[in-house]
């Protein structure tokens, strides 16, 4: 696989989660593929509509994301993300703290990787 997009990628998960730790929605907006289907720890999905709208409207706050483990593979214009991580957040539901693995994946579209898939498992308690 190229480095490039290996780095690029990779580049794009931490801004990412740097934004959502921020709030910042203008910039995800522009991270996130239009048709995003958002899978949350608890099984909840979102679009990406839905998931911007939480974060801008203060549903869900993030206060932290720390990357454990991850690994990209590059199939053409795709490029899978496995990775463990632990995420703080407040939602409507309360706070919570878990340590979780997940599978992100990204596509090239007019010379941009984006986010189009999201899917995020609660791990047992170490």
């Amino acid at each position: 696989m190229p480095v490039k997009n290996i780095d690029t990628v990779r580049a794009l998960e931490s801004a990412r989660y740097a934004a959502m730790i921020e709030g910042d929605v203008e910039q995800l907006d522009a991270m996130l593929y239009d048709d995003l289907l958002y899978v949350h720890s608890n099984g909840k999905r979102e679009t990406k509509e839905q998931f911007l709208g939480a974060l801008s409207a203060g549903r869900r706050r993030y206060h932290d994301i720390e990357i454990q483990t991850q690994e990209l593979r590059e199939f053409g214009d795709t490029v899978l993300v496995t990775g463990k991580l632990r995420i703080e957040l407040e939602s409507a539901t309360g706070p919570l703290s878990s340590l979780m693995t997940y599978i992100a994946v990204h596509v090239l579209q007019k010379n941009q990787w984006q986010l189009i898939s999201w899917q995020a498992t609660r791990m047992a308690s170490e």
